[in-house]
Parts: structure tokens; sequence; C-alpha cells
């Protein structure tokens, strides 16, 4: 346990090339998808914020973490694009319902927005239709790759030949299932590996170690708390 933990703090900390850090929907202590959120993340001056995707019953794209009932629920999407145009920030959309995606398209390109966001939330079987509905934008495949499995070379070819045939950018798991190993063998075949949500000290420090393309957190500030004192003497 002492090899496994204590060398953390005692490595060099680098980063590969366009690290980013994202903001979880409803981090800074506001309400999931709410403008609340929006507005402290570009406050807060994060590379990235994720919000929940989904729509109305009459079709209108809203941000929205579970099913919408009503044509009240949720805020429009509209909205926040608007507020985020105008600022740097990156838009990471968590696709909980894929029959948004005609209408989200539409609307990011309307926007101007297309090199600004990426999908999230698409499952394997869900990648042709992300291709088909949301052309042109970027997506990670949601995955959960085994952590021993991913020393074998046929799993890992695995993994690869799936990437190949849905067309996504990398994989996008939970940060339970993340390794160094699949990092390095991701990034040897060109795709990115994002991980979500590593809130706990320890948790992100095995994060940085692995040397992901994104981390996910509710917890921005003491992310980057940690980076700024990786390797101080207490």
């Amino acid at each position: 346990m002492y090899a496994f933990t204590k060398s953390y703090d005692e490595r060099t900390l680098s980063f590969t090339k366009g690290f980013t850090i994202t903001a979880h929907a409803g981090a800074f202590n506001t309400s999931p998808n709410s403008l609340e959120t929006v507005n402290a993340a570009i406050e807060h001056g994060v590379d990235i914020l994720e919000v929940d995707i989904r729509q109305r019953p009459d079709g209108t794209v809203v941000m929205g973490h579970d099913i919408i009932t009503t044509n009240n629920d949720g805020v429009e999407v509209t909205l926040l694009f608007e507020t985020v145009k105008p600022a740097k920030i990156k838009l990471n959309l968590d696709i909980k319902d894929t029959r948004s995606l005609p209408m989200l398209h539409d609307l990011i390109f309307e926007y101007g927005l297309e090199k600004r966001v990426f999908l999230t939330g698409i499952e394997s079987f869900q990648a042709n239709t992300a291709a088909e509905k949301c052309p042109g934008i970027d997506y990670y495949i949601n995955y959960s790759p085994s952590r021993f499995k991913i020393f074998s070379e046929d799993y890992q070819e695995k993994l690869l030949g799936m990437l190949e045939e849905t067309g996504g950018i990398g994989i996008n798991c939970n940060h339970a299932y993340a390794s160094k190993t699949l990092c390095d063998m991701l990034h040897d075949h060109g795709y990115k590996l994002s991980v979500w949500t590593a809130d706990k000290k320890y948790h992100i420090k095995r994060m940085l170690i692995i040397k992901p393309d994104n981390i996910t957190t509710r917890q921005v500030e003491l992310l980057q708390s940690i980076i700024d004192n990786w390797g101080k003497k207490k």
C-alpha cells in the first residue's frame, strides 16, 4: 500500500499536450444544468463545462439530466449557447437522449460553436446515430474498460477496433476504470482518454499520474490546488 500511494507526490507532474479540466454539471455549489452553473464556470475560467442534454416533448433541446416530461422543464440550449458564445469556455455536451441530436446539431452551427463543443454519453451502439444526426462534431465513446484485461494485447486490439468502428475520438470513462496502460495505449494510437468524476484528493492524484486528456470534476478548485502545490512540502 505504501508503494502504491506514497509515490504519487514523489513523482514529477507532467501533462498530456492539450490537457483540460472539465467542471461537472453543478460544480461550484450551483444547481446542475442551470445558467447559474454556466456563469460560475465562466467566472472561474474553467476550460470546459459539462452539461446534460435532453429534449422536451415538443422537441425543444434543453439542459437536463432526468427525463423531461413537460414543455416547461429544463433550460433551453439556446440560452446556454447565448451565454457561452462571448466567452472562451468549451462545452462537453453529455447526451442523455439521442433524439435531441438533429436539433442540437443545427443550434451548434447556428451559434458558431462547432469548434467549441464535443459530445459524451454516446455508447458504442449509438455511435452511428451520433455520426449521422450530428455530423462534424467530435464525440467520445462511453466505455468501462477493464483494469485487468487491459494488459492483454487481444483486449487492447478489441478497444482499438471498437474506436475505429465507431469513429469516436477516444474513451470517456469513470475514473475507477482508467489506468496508465489504457491511457498510453490510446495515445500511442492517436486516441484520447477523458475521465469522470474525480472529486476526492486521492482519486484526483491518481488521475493526474495517469495523464489523461481531460479530468471531469465537481471539485475544480481542489484539483487546481493539487496541481499548484504538487511536490511542495506540507
